[in-house]
């Protein structure tokens, strides 16, 4: 048989459900002539898979999907998010619509959605040290609790202030129903071009949820005399020490994540389904 193409499963194999699905996958994917190369959702890293990848396939929840997207964010390929349980923000289809959803994508019935990712770049004394992508968020905050983090801001190039509390949430609209949302941050579609800020128990409430343009570069600089140790984590997976006089640089790289979508729900569906919005006078 001649082969049709490379794709790659990302799954976790110390889940059952994962496993057994992970094996049907790839027998299917096989008998269609394609050639499979499967990762372990928690240690699949950038260049272990080939460039020349097609397609991939995301079994399990929405952090096996961001470790998917982050492995292969350097040369973006569609991504087909499976989740294990009913579905989630991200991952929209089920594990009982798998087959039904790759035979609609074989077959070109479905679309691909292109989103926007975080480039995260961390400097000390003017040279960089560290470089992340993020898919979810980045966030700068206090290591430890009951302790303040301060932090200066700049937008776009000019100063928007100092901050006090526990940390500000960068997230994309992929994001923005995780770990902002639960902070009080907006719902952005995910398609949107934009980054939103949020920040985490602020001191003074004058400090709001702000949406940027993705083509502001948003600049957080760790200030001096801190009480707490600093933090950056993005994605909730992948995290960095800063130190006083650190400076985090974010910008948003369009189409660094490619989602195959579900012909059977839309995003506002599972926004309502998620948080409970009966649309009657109770909710």
């Amino acid at each position: 048989m001649n082969k049709k193409g490379n794709t790659v499963i990302v799954y976790n194999p110390l889940n059952d459900l994962a496993v057994s699905l992970h094996g049907q996958i790839c027998h299917w994917l096989e008998q269609r002539g394609y050639n499979v190369t499967s990762c372990d959702s928690h240690e699949c890293k950038a260049g272990v898979v080939s460039p020349k990848v097609d397609f991939a396939v995301s079994l399990g929840g929405d952090g096996t999907f961001l470790s998917c997207a982050r492995l292969l964010a350097e040369n973006p390929v569609p991504i087909l998010p499976v989740h294990l349980g009913t579905f989630g923000f991200i991952t929209e289809v089920t594990h009982k619509e798998w087959s039904d959803a790759l035979e609609s994508w074989i077959n070109g019935r479905l679309e691909v959605e292109d989103r926007m990712i975080l480039e995260v770049k961390i400097l000390r004394n003017d040279a960089e040290i560290g470089r992340f992508r993020g898919v979810n968020d980045a966030v700068v905050g206090v290591s430890g609790i009951s302790k303040l983090v301060r932090l200066s801001l700049q937008l776009g190039g000019y100063e928007a202030g100092h901050f006090r509390g526990d940390g500000l949430i960068l997230s994309t609209a992929t994001g923005s129903t995780a770990y902002s949302m639960a902070s009080g941050g907006p719902i952005l579609v995910p398609p949107m071009r934009a980054v939103v800020l949020t920040p985490i128990s602020p001191f003074s409430l004058s400090w709001r949820p702000m949406v940027i343009p993705d083509r502001d570069e948003i600049v957080i600089s760790v200030d001096e005399d801190q009480r707490a140790d600093v933090l950056l984590t993005v994605d909730g997976q992948e995290s960095f020490p800063l130190e006083e006089g650190d400076v985090v640089s974010i910008t948003g790289r369009a189409g660094g994540v490619r989602v195959i979508k579900s012909d059977r729900r839309v995003f506002y569906e599972v926004v309502r389904t998620k948080l409970g919005w009966s649309g009657g006078p109770h909710a």
